[in-house]
């Protein structure tokens, strides 16, 4: 069970209009947290320890292919809730199988708003019955017909990402948290034709054939191995 002290809201940034879920949300963990606090900024990564749980607004996201790599680390280490979502902008099967603890969207009603975020409290999830189901049979499927001795893609994907160079790791990892060709050239010092020389290389060492499939193989194998950036 979470222990029910701290709770931290993810706002988005200049939202013009908020959902009704908002303030339902907010009274809601208002009575059962002691520390409710709301940024459009995630705590720097030293006082993300000082919250029990984490809720992200979605709104105006699409998070239907690729979620940020910041949220998928955080998932990893803290139970993590995304809410305010649009059903067209989320795959919720992504969601479980990153470790995030449920979804609410925005037209949900409260009663539903109040029992989702009572199982969570209380250690469970909250995605619908048929994506945990489906995503269940799934890993059950790929478990039941993996072969160790067959397969040798744990270490072709380790190679290729010791073939990437400090630079194009930097790079990729930027691309993954959704940055465009000129913002990840603004935000390493260099220009946006070498960050397109970065990328045509990393595509070619990781058989990629475009940003979304490389952004996806770095979420894969690069989140856990490289350090968040606040």
């Amino acid at each position: 069970m979470i222990q029910p002290t701290s709770v931290f809201i993810k706002t988005v940034f200049k939202m013009p209009v908020r959902s009704r879920c908002y303030p339902y949300f907010i009274k809601t963990l208002d009575a059962f947290f002691s520390k409710v606090k709301m940024d459009d900024s995630l705590p720097h990564s030293n006082h993300r320890n000082e919250f029990d749980l984490f809720l992200i607004d979605s709104s105006g996201c699409n998070w239907q292919n690729l979620i940020p790599a910041d949220l998928l680390a955080l998932a990893k280490v803290k139970p993590v809730i995304v809410f305010n979502a649009d059903s067209d902008a989320i795959c919720e099967k992504n969601l479980l199988l990153n470790n995030f603890k449920g979804v609410f969207y925005h037209n949900d009603l409260p009663e539903d708003i109040f029992t989702g975020l009572m199982r969570i409290i209380n250690d469970e999830l909250w995605f619908s019955r048929k994506i945990i189901s489906s995503t269940f049979n799934e890993v059950l499927a790929m478990v039941s017909h993996y072969d160790p001795l067959l397969s040798s893609d744990a270490s072709s994907e380790h190679e290729a990402l010791k073939s990437l160079t400090k630079r194009e790791k930097s790079v990729v990892y930027l691309l993954a948290q959704g940055a465009n060709n000129h913002s990840i050239a603004e935000r390493l010092n260099i220009s946006d034709h070498t960050v397109k020389t970065h990328l045509y290389s990393a595509f070619k060492k990781t058989n990629s054939r475009n940003r979304i499939e490389l952004s996806n193989w770095a979420l894969r194998y690069m989140a856990v191995r490289l350090p968040l950036h606040d």
